[in-house]
């Protein structure tokens, strides 16, 4: 299982943790400062009910800090999403199945086809994209792999 998360998930992730700490943020300000008001009744002290609002506060705060973070990670997404064709049109270039399988005997097992296969590619990609870190390296080979090799069966 690859350790690699894509920019794309990361600002998913990023949005709805935000969405999140505002939703709750707002609802429990709005609560605890109705309870504080005397609207409704809610059986805290005042001091409890003040120290919630503060978190309350402090949620909404975090949700701020979350939108912002999810907007950084649009330039990352957008960034991520042309390399990703930069190394497919790369791929559909230089990577070709019968070139990759050229130096394996029909004895060779599924197994060391893949590993044999997925390391020549990685190793390719790294060379021709030295700009690429490892986890996306081993991502995107092993979806390469699949598309391929797997597609053909």
């Amino acid at each position: 299982m690859s350790e690699y998360k894509s920019a794309k998930d990361r600002y998913a992730d990023a949005k709805s943790s935000a969405w999140a700490f505002l939703i709750i943020g707002c609802a429990g300000f709005l609560i605890a400062t109705a309870a504080l008001t005397g609207i409704i009744h809610i059986p805290l002290s005042q001091f409890s009910l003040v120290i919630l609002d503060v978190i309350f506060i402090i949620f909404i705060g975090i949700a701020v800090l979350s939108f912002r973070h999810a907007v950084k990670l649009t330039g990352e997404v957008t960034d991520e999403t042309d390399l990703d064709a930069r190394i497919r049109r790369w791929a559909s270039e230089n990577l070709r199945p019968e070139d990759l399988m050229v130096d394996l005997d029909t004895d060779t097992t599924e197994e060391m086809k893949y590993f044999l296969i997925s390391e020549m590619v990685r190793e390719r990609l790294m060379r021709a994209f030295p700009e690429v870190d490892d986890a996306y390296a081993e991502e995107w080979t092993e979806n390469f792999y699949n598309e391929i090799f797997y597609s053909e069966s």
